[in-house]
Protein backbone atom coordinates (compact mmCIF):
# COMPACT_ATOMS: atom_id res chain seq x y z
CA UNK A 1 0.00 0.00 0.00
CA UNK A 2 1.50 3.21 -0.77
CA UNK A 3 1.17 5.69 1.91
CA UNK A 4 -0.43 8.94 2.10
CA UNK A 5 1.65 12.24 1.03
CA UNK A 6 0.42 15.01 0.53
CA UNK A 7 3.18 16.58 -1.35
CA UNK A 8 2.68 13.45 -3.93
CA UNK A 9 -0.68 13.96 -4.32
CA UNK A 10 -1.61 10.93 -2.57
CA UNK A 11 -4.24 12.48 -0.77
CA UNK A 12 -8.19 11.99 -0.75
CA UNK A 13 -10.56 13.90 -3.10
CA UNK A 14 -11.50 16.09 -0.20
CA UNK A 15 -8.47 16.71 0.77
CA UNK A 16 -8.21 18.48 -2.74
CA UNK A 17 -11.06 20.20 -2.58
CA UNK A 18 -10.76 21.73 1.34
CA UNK A 19 -7.20 22.71 0.48
CA UNK A 20 -8.20 24.50 -2.73
CA UNK A 21 -10.65 26.31 -0.83
CA UNK A 22 -8.04 27.21 2.05
CA UNK A 23 -5.69 28.49 -0.05
CA UNK A 24 -8.41 30.34 -1.99
CA UNK A 25 -9.69 31.89 1.44
CA UNK A 26 -6.28 32.93 3.17
CA UNK A 27 -5.43 34.87 -0.28
CA UNK A 28 -9.00 36.63 0.49
CA UNK A 29 -8.28 37.63 3.91
CA UNK A 30 -5.09 39.18 3.14
CA UNK A 31 -5.62 40.50 -0.14
CA UNK A 32 -9.21 42.05 1.09
CA UNK A 33 -7.73 43.26 3.82
CA UNK A 34 -4.42 44.86 1.10
CA UNK A 35 -7.59 46.28 -1.12
CA UNK A 36 -9.59 48.23 1.28
CA UNK A 37 -6.76 49.23 3.18
CA UNK A 38 -5.44 50.90 0.11
CA UNK A 39 -9.18 52.21 -1.13
CA UNK A 40 -9.68 53.56 2.36
CA UNK A 41 -5.85 55.90 2.30
CA UNK A 42 -6.64 56.64 -1.00
CA UNK A 43 -10.09 58.85 0.20
CA UNK A 44 -8.77 60.17 2.69
CA UNK A 45 -5.81 61.25 1.06
CA UNK A 46 -7.79 62.76 -1.93
CA UNK A 47 -10.30 64.74 0.83
CA UNK A 48 -7.27 66.04 3.07
CA UNK A 49 -6.07 67.88 -0.01
CA UNK A 50 -9.15 69.24 -0.99
CA UNK A 51 -9.71 72.64 -0.35
CA UNK A 52 -11.15 73.30 3.26
CA UNK A 53 -14.40 75.44 3.92
CA UNK A 54 -13.61 77.34 7.69
CA UNK A 55 -17.73 77.21 8.13
CA UNK A 56 -17.93 73.55 6.96
CA UNK A 57 -17.77 69.77 8.66
CA UNK A 58 -14.32 68.77 9.56
CA UNK A 59 -12.42 65.97 7.44
CA UNK A 60 -13.16 63.34 9.65
CA UNK A 61 -16.87 64.02 9.06
CA UNK A 62 -16.71 64.41 5.29
CA UNK A 63 -14.53 60.66 5.54
CA UNK A 64 -17.40 59.41 7.25
CA UNK A 65 -19.90 60.35 4.36
CA UNK A 66 -17.29 59.09 2.04
CA UNK A 67 -16.95 55.85 3.14
CA UNK A 68 -21.11 54.98 3.72
CA UNK A 69 -20.21 55.07 7.26
CA UNK A 70 -18.18 52.09 6.79
CA UNK A 71 -14.58 52.71 8.90
CA UNK A 72 -12.05 50.64 8.22
CA UNK A 73 -11.95 49.27 11.76
CA UNK A 74 -15.38 48.01 11.05
CA UNK A 75 -14.83 46.53 7.62
CA UNK A 76 -12.08 44.61 8.77
CA UNK A 77 -13.31 42.95 11.08
CA UNK A 78 -16.78 41.95 9.09
CA UNK A 79 -13.92 40.60 6.85
CA UNK A 80 -12.54 38.55 9.05
CA UNK A 81 -15.50 37.49 10.63
CA UNK A 82 -16.77 36.09 7.57
CA UNK A 83 -13.37 34.45 6.50
CA UNK A 84 -13.49 32.55 9.69
CA UNK A 85 -17.09 31.39 9.16
CA UNK A 86 -16.21 30.16 5.62
CA UNK A 87 -13.01 27.90 6.89
CA UNK A 88 -15.39 26.34 9.50
CA UNK A 89 -18.35 25.40 6.58
CA UNK A 90 -14.88 24.69 4.67
CA UNK A 91 -13.99 22.16 7.66
CA UNK A 92 -17.18 20.51 8.02
CA UNK A 93 -17.78 20.67 4.61
CA UNK A 94 -14.26 18.22 4.26
CA UNK A 95 -15.36 16.20 6.93
CA UNK A 96 -19.24 15.05 5.56
CA UNK A 97 -17.08 14.58 1.86
CA UNK A 98 -14.69 12.60 3.14
CA UNK A 99 -16.95 10.65 5.20
CA UNK A 100 -19.06 9.91 1.93
CA UNK A 101 -15.80 9.10 0.30
CA UNK A 102 -14.46 6.47 2.56
CA UNK A 103 -18.21 4.76 2.41
CA UNK A 104 -18.13 4.60 -1.06
CA UNK A 105 -14.87 2.74 -1.04
CA UNK A 106 -16.31 0.10 1.80
CA UNK A 107 -18.75 -0.54 -0.81
CA UNK A 108 -21.46 1.53 1.45
CA UNK A 109 -24.25 2.49 -0.96
CA UNK A 110 -26.95 3.89 1.08
CA UNK A 111 -29.70 6.48 0.05
CA UNK A 112 -29.05 9.90 -1.16
CA UNK A 113 -29.18 12.08 1.94
CA UNK A 114 -30.94 15.15 1.40
CA UNK A 115 -29.48 16.80 4.87
CA UNK A 116 -25.77 17.26 5.68
CA UNK A 117 -24.74 15.31 8.37
CA UNK A 118 -25.04 16.63 12.02
CA UNK A 119 -21.66 17.13 13.79
CA UNK A 120 -22.41 14.62 16.49
CA UNK A 121 -22.70 11.83 13.42
CA UNK A 122 -19.31 13.20 12.11
CA UNK A 123 -17.74 12.82 15.09
CA UNK A 124 -19.31 9.17 15.80
CA UNK A 125 -17.98 8.51 12.05
CA UNK A 126 -14.93 9.23 12.47
CA UNK A 127 -14.52 7.42 15.83
CA UNK A 128 -15.82 3.97 13.83
CA UNK A 129 -11.77 4.71 12.20
CA UNK A 130 -10.35 5.98 15.88
CA UNK A 131 -10.23 9.59 14.66
CA UNK A 132 -11.24 11.83 17.06
CA UNK A 133 -12.12 15.28 15.46
CA UNK A 134 -13.47 17.25 18.01
CA UNK A 135 -10.40 18.02 19.85
CA UNK A 136 -10.89 21.22 22.42
CA UNK A 137 -9.40 23.41 19.91
CA UNK A 138 -11.39 22.61 17.17
CA UNK A 139 -14.94 23.01 19.39
CA UNK A 140 -12.99 26.20 20.30
CA UNK A 141 -13.09 27.55 16.93
CA UNK A 142 -16.59 26.03 15.81
CA UNK A 143 -18.18 27.30 19.01
CA UNK A 144 -15.99 31.28 17.82
CA UNK A 145 -18.33 30.41 14.58
CA UNK A 146 -21.56 30.29 16.10
CA UNK A 147 -21.13 33.42 18.46
CA UNK A 148 -19.95 35.13 14.94
CA UNK A 149 -23.11 33.95 13.03
CA UNK A 150 -25.72 33.55 15.67
CA UNK A 151 -24.50 36.80 17.95
CA UNK A 152 -23.04 38.47 15.40
CA UNK A 153 -19.71 38.06 18.40
CA UNK A 154 -21.72 39.61 21.33
CA UNK A 155 -19.91 37.93 24.09
CA UNK A 156 -22.67 36.87 26.71
CA UNK A 157 -20.66 35.26 29.86
CA UNK A 158 -17.52 35.63 31.18
CA UNK A 159 -16.16 32.55 30.09
CA UNK A 160 -16.71 33.74 26.55
CA UNK A 161 -14.87 37.10 27.37
CA UNK A 162 -11.55 35.48 28.62
CA UNK A 163 -11.49 33.39 25.78
CA UNK A 164 -12.39 35.41 22.96
CA UNK A 165 -11.83 39.28 23.93
CA UNK A 166 -9.27 41.38 23.53
CA UNK A 167 -7.97 41.47 26.81
CA UNK A 168 -6.30 44.72 26.21
CA UNK A 169 -9.01 46.85 25.09
CA UNK A 170 -10.82 47.53 28.23
CA UNK A 171 -13.90 48.65 26.24
CA UNK A 172 -14.43 45.94 23.66
CA UNK A 173 -14.94 42.82 26.11
CA UNK A 174 -18.53 42.14 24.91
CA UNK A 175 -17.33 41.30 21.27
CA UNK A 176 -15.13 38.95 20.01
CA UNK A 177 -11.54 39.77 18.92
CA UNK A 178 -10.40 39.18 15.40
CA UNK A 179 -7.49 40.34 13.69
CA UNK A 180 -5.15 38.72 10.80
CA UNK A 181 -3.36 36.83 13.39
CA UNK A 182 -6.38 35.96 15.37
CA UNK A 183 -8.51 34.04 12.48
CA UNK A 184 -5.14 32.53 10.82
CA UNK A 185 -4.14 30.69 13.46
CA UNK A 186 -8.05 29.59 13.94
CA UNK A 187 -7.76 28.30 10.46
CA UNK A 188 -3.88 27.22 11.16
CA UNK A 189 -6.29 24.75 13.55
CA UNK A 190 -8.85 23.34 11.20
CA UNK A 191 -5.98 22.91 8.65
CA UNK A 192 -3.89 20.49 10.85
CA UNK A 193 -7.06 18.95 12.22
CA UNK A 194 -7.94 18.02 8.57
CA UNK A 195 -3.85 16.79 7.70
CA UNK A 196 -4.40 14.58 10.79
CA UNK A 197 -7.36 13.27 9.71
CA UNK A 198 -6.52 12.21 5.97
CA UNK A 199 -4.21 10.16 6.08
CA UNK A 200 -6.79 7.34 8.04
CA UNK A 201 -9.24 8.39 5.02
CA UNK A 202 -7.23 7.73 2.85
CA UNK A 203 -5.84 4.51 3.94
CA UNK A 204 -9.65 3.30 3.43
CA UNK A 205 -9.93 4.76 0.23
CA UNK A 206 -7.72 4.93 -2.02
CA UNK A 207 -5.33 2.58 0.34
CA UNK A 208 -7.78 0.00 0.39
CA UNK A 209 -7.99 -1.02 3.62
CA UNK A 210 -11.09 -2.47 4.87
CA UNK A 211 -12.71 -1.34 8.18
CA UNK A 212 -14.46 -4.19 9.54
CA UNK A 213 -16.70 -1.51 11.90
CA UNK A 214 -17.75 0.34 8.62
CA UNK A 215 -18.82 -3.09 7.04
CA UNK A 216 -20.84 -4.45 9.69
CA UNK A 217 -23.34 -1.22 9.58
CA UNK A 218 -26.80 -1.69 8.23
CA UNK A 219 -27.51 2.05 8.12
CA UNK A 220 -26.09 5.24 6.52
CA UNK A 221 -24.30 6.68 9.87
CA UNK A 222 -24.33 9.90 8.66
CA UNK A 223 -28.21 10.12 8.82
CA UNK A 224 -29.79 10.88 12.52
CA UNK A 225 -31.93 7.97 13.75
CA UNK A 226 -35.45 8.58 14.11
CA UNK A 227 -36.46 9.41 17.34
CA UNK A 228 -39.02 7.08 18.52
CA UNK A 229 -42.21 8.63 20.43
Amino acid sequence: MTAWNEDAGRVTRSFSDWYLVDRDQRAFLRKGLAFSKEVYDRIWDELARQPGDPDGPELPDIFHDAIDGLWPHDFEWMHLAGVLKDAVTNFEVYLERAADEILTFQGKHFDERKKSASWDRLVGFYKLLGVEIASDPVVEVRELRHILTHRRGELRTEEQRERFADSQEAFMQTVAHLETEVVEGRMDTLAGTVRAIDPTAYDHTWGRIESSAILALTEDPLIAKKRSR
